[in-house]
């Protein structure tokens, strides 16, 4: 009988609070900057908002990353060795691989962490004079356990420090019956097979371009328009028009679009048998700029 995998968490509870609350706090920020934005009738104050709506919103998909990664994360041990998944890596250690592990509380020297290290995200590489190459993939710098390979070191934070010591080592006595094959793939992997795809580049690049053209467009007509009109009533007649500065909204809200659907299709394209799906995906990112080019077209121009 094949012996069971044992599964442990790193400690969530602080990274997920912190996460949390700077998600709340800075998309509660970008969106009470969009709304005054809208509610300008100066130009000036206009961009000058919506200059402060995308500054909150950049740390949000990084801040959605992090939080989604230490959710998702976890360290799966058996006798053939150690799987680890943090968000989009994935890392199998097999077992003959580990040389030791050890706490790096019981370590005779301090371990540095990496920069910009936070709870809930010690991730990354640094290095020591005594180890090397150290890889971060936890999320608690006070249950921080080193694991010594033949390459490297790795560093995680399992919640349950003393039932993975245990467990490793009952599996470091039972020994190997049938190795795994080391592999490791990670975000800048997952870019790199992205760009090598064809048919994923394509529609990538695509849609950028278009949302690219859809900014230098609306740069050459906000000088040379005092006011815009974006459509028709259920009557057939002209909407009230706009200030020309509010076409800056479509290639903002083009380029959210095309990061969500970039995402997406990034997640599904990773994912055996749902290649497919993400061409679609990846397909999608080029509707919204597309019909809002179409749209300046016959309305604007």
């Amino acid at each position: 009988m094949a012996d069971p995998l044992q599964e442990f968490v790193p400690a969530r509870q602080r990274g997920v609070i912190l996460h949390a609350g700077l998600l709340l706090l800075f998309t509660a920020a970008s969106a009470g900057f969009l709304l005054l934005a809208l509610a300008q009738e100066l130009r000036g104050f206009f961009i000058l908002y919506l200059v402060g709506c995308v500054g909150a919103f950049l740390p949000i998909p990084l801040l959605l990353y992090r939080l989604f990664s230490l959710l998702r994360a976890k360290y799966v041990i058996d006798r053939e060795g150690l799987h680890i998944q943090w968000g989009l890596r994935t890392e199998d250690i097999p077992m003959q691989e580990i040389e030791w592990l050890r706490p790096a509380d019981e370590m005779p020297y301090e371990i540095p962490l990496p920069r910009y290290s936070v709870q809930g995200s010690i991730i990354g590489v640094q290095y020591s004079e005594e180890l090397g190459k150290l890889e971060f993939v936890a999320s608690d710098s006070s249950s921080l356990v080193l694991i010594a390979c033949k390459t490297k070191v790795l560093v995680i934070s399992p919640a349950d420090l003393k039932g993975f010591q245990r467990t490793f080592n009952r599996f470091i006595e039972m020994g190997s019956i049938a190795p795994i094959q080391p592999h490791s793939a990670n975000v800048e992997l997952l870019l790199t097979g992205i760009l090598k795809d064809k048919y994923a580049r394509s529609f990538t690049l695509g849609a950028m371009v278009l949302s690219i053209g859809l900014l230098l467009a609306v740069s050459f007509i906000i000088p040379v328009r005092d006011t815009i009109t974006l459509g028709f009533n259920p009557a057939a007649e002209a909407i009230e028009s706009s200030p020309s500065d509010r076409l800056l909204l479509l290639p903002l809200f083009s380029l959210l679009m095309l990061f969500l659907d970039a995402a997406a299709g990034a997640y599904f394209f990773r994912k055996e048998g749902f290649r497919t799906a993400s061409y679609f995906i990846f397909a999608s990112s080029l509707i919204l700029p597309l019909s809002f080019l179409l749209l300046i077209f016959f309305f604007v121009l």
